[in-house]
């Protein structure tokens, strides 16, 4: 194999001992038409798209100071048509904790649950959500300025039957995120999506993430690789690690490179939240050996 100036290509010997390894017989193997997630976009979800589209060109910038990076809008209304498949939609009282992917306005243009509730921490957005929500009349739409090192408000605990989480990949860090969400549950039945990347998640990592996750009182039922598909900006300008660890010069990408696993959880049991009360993790809290896409704090 060889360097182009560009992209890693074949060389001549190379392609003879692929070919003498049997290795060119294998043709891709994913479903083309769902791009392997199992989920194509069907009424209403078409519908939402074609709308979320338009609204999402407004939203604000987004920012590394929060370890921000937007999916795509396809990807925000796939995982809404996955948990509408999977029952968590339709009639759900719904909480997102972080959502600078806007998946509450694309829900809630689904018309499906019957509360959607924000926390972010980036006052940008949940201003944002609630201009929108005022302007549409959704009633049933909230957002709060929240700091997931902070307690779970009070009046938001054992109130919802669903989360959708996409937070930072620290394992300290994650498991915060997930037992703030796993507080906020109803109790057994309930159910959690997150995601988790393979290319700042070692094995051994998502190991320990899934122990969490069991003695938190979750069956793990699904786990959906490469559904989620972000857009990241300015890798190389602004120095993130993945730029500055590749062993060749490389130019901003032009191709989605990162992309996630969701993961779907059901309670068994009560919840136990790994974490109450206010945990200060600081720098920790983003930031571990690990992160390739995420700049140091």
């Amino acid at each position: 194999m060889t360097y182009d100036g560009e992209r890693f290509v074949l060389t001549e010997a190379g392609r003879r001992q692929v070919e003498a390894l049997g290795l060119d017989r294998v043709a891709e193997q994913r479903c083309e038409t769902c791009a392997g997630r199992g989920i194509v976009l069907r009424p209403p979800f078409d519908r939402v798209l074609e709308t979320f589209q338009k609204m999402v060109t407004m939203r604000p910038k987004a920012t590394p100071n929060f370890d921000q990076g937007y999916v795509t809008v396809e990807t925000t209304v796939l995982r809404l048509a996955l948990m509408a498949q999977r029952g968590d939609l339709v009639g759900r009282d719904l909480l997102l904790l972080g959502d600078d992917d806007l998946t509450a306005i694309a829900a809630a243009l689904s018309g499906l649950p019957r509360r959607i509730f924000v926390l972010d921490v980036d006052e940008r957005i949940v201003g944002f959500i609630r201009d929108v929500a005022r302007d549409r009349g959704w009633d049933n739409v909230h957002a709060e300025v929240y700091d997931v090192q902070d307690p779970l408000p009070e009046n938001l605990r054992g109130q919802f039957d669903v989360f959708f989480t996409d937070p930072v990949e620290t394992v300290r860090g994650i498991f915060l995120f997930l037992s703030r969400c796993t507080e906020a549950l109803r109790g057994p039945g309930s159910a959690g999506y997150f995601g988790l990347s393979f290319l700042e998640a070692s094995w051994k990592k998502w190991r320990d993430i899934q122990r969490g996750i069991l003695d938190m009182g979750f069956a793990i039922t699904d786990m959906l690789g490469a559904f989620q598909e972000y857009q990241l900006e300015n890798i190389v300008a602004q120095g993130y690690p993945v730029a500055r660890m590749a062993p060749v010069a490389v130019k901003e990408p032009d191709v989605s490179f990162y992309v996630s696993t969701v993961y779907r959880l059901e309670l068994t049991e009560e919840p136990r939240p790994l974490f109450t009360g206010r945990v200060e993790l600081g720098r920790d809290l983003y930031y571990d050996d690990e992160a390739c896409v995420t700049l140091p704090r």
